[in-house]
């Protein structure tokens, strides 16, 4: 069984790509043939991220397999009728709807997971909020949920930590989506620090597309209080990590509650999540919900944590990473993916 996965190749840049090559990495630890492909080059040269090197368009039409993440390139998409077809979600349906609102793609965006689900032999989705909605249109019987999960042995306490200044350091490490942005978490620092006065945030994977956008709200703000509350302000990084093990609190600004991959990862590392909703499949991940975009409601919560984590005796670090360890593991994803191939290729006769 061979299996190949189209996705953007953007080392440390992207979630998907690294979701992509986590979920190579436990493929072959199962004993399966799983490769990359670059959707934009067709034969690459020379590119290599640790273990995974991108195969060529035309290996990939060998394959028995085709895992869509992205796209499928035009000039093999013929061939993949004739293939077991999985795709893979990472958008949520807010997200693409609110696309089509606000950029060229008007109806496309959305219908476009539809097409999807009722095109490709199987269709995954990541998290319980996205598998409510897109069961709605599953006329085939061809939706699958398989939770979200992170390479566990990648994200451990061994390795460099940054020391920040104040505490809580409150950590944002989304890359900005329509759905999920920073901007309330800015807005309510005064709050916050009027209850822990030593607080600040810190804000990383800005787009450098926005900056007008940022310099608005720090450098507009009256005597510039919002910037003087942030301890750090970054762009785009390649490696999260050291920031990550060394923040004490983490806020995800998905207006859905859904975990994001970030989130995942810093409870990974210990680091307990400030959330709008709270819930993964059914299972609450953190007790430290905020009312969307309240700003009370935001430096209420983010007090509570930082009571809880400077309690006498607390645990909340350690139960933190045990959910993870329980909840994130990719190792254990992967054989449901392994399952479902399985099952798939004996429907096609394969």
């Amino acid at each position: 069984m061979h299996i190949v996965h189209f996705a953007n190749w953007a080392p440390h840049r992207s979630g998907m790509f690294e979701s992509t090559k986590e979920q190579i990495k436990y493929e072959r630890k199962e004993g399966l043939k799983s490769d990359f492909v670059d959707v934009y080059h067709e034969k690459p040269k020379g590119k290599k991220d640790g273990f995974l090197t991108p195969i060529s368009w035309q290996e990939a039409v060998k394959a028995d397999i085709w895992i869509l993440h992205s796209l499928i390139p035009e000039k093999i998409k013929p061939h993949l009728t004739k293939k077991v077809s999985v795709a893979i979600l990472h958008g949520p349906s807010e997200h693409m709807l609110l696309k089509e609102w606000t950029t060229d793609r008007r109806e496309a965006a959305f219908d476009l997971h539809i097409k999807i689900l009722w095109t490709y032999d199987a269709t995954v989705v990541l998290n319980q909020h996205e598998y409510d909605i897109m069961k709605l249109y599953d006329e085939k019987n061809r939706l699958h949920y398989i939770p979200n999960s992170i390479d566990l042995e990648s994200y451990t306490q061994d390795g460099l930590k940054w020391k920040y200044e104040h505490h809580p350091a409150i950590g944002s490490f989304d890359v900005n989506r329509l759905e999920k942005l920073p901007a309330h978490a800015i807005w309510a620092m005064p709050r916050v620090v009027k209850k822990i006065p030593d607080a600040r945030l810190n804000l990383f994977c800005l787009g450098l597309e926005q900056m007008t956008m940022w310099r608005n709200i720090f450098c507009k703000a009256k005597v510039r209080k919002l910037e003087h509350l942030c301890e750090s302000i970054q762009l785009e990084i390649k490696d999260l990590k050291p920031f990550m093990r060394g923040v004490d609190i983490g806020f995800n600004n998905n207006i859905s509650g859904i975990l994001s991959r970030v989130s995942m990862e810093l409870m990974a590392f210990g680091v307990p999540i400030v959330s709008y909703g709270g819930n993964q499949a059914g299972v609450p991940y953190t007790k430290y919900v905020a009312q969307i975009w309240d700003l009370d409601s935001i430096a209420e919560q983010i007090a509570n944590c930082w009571h809880d984590l400077n309690r006498e005796g607390s645990t909340l670090k350690k139960k933190t990473m045990d959910y993870a360890k329980k909840y994130f593991d990719r190792g254990k994803e992967v054989k449901k993916y392994v399952k479902l191939y399985k099952k798939l290729m004996e429907k096609k006769g394969g």
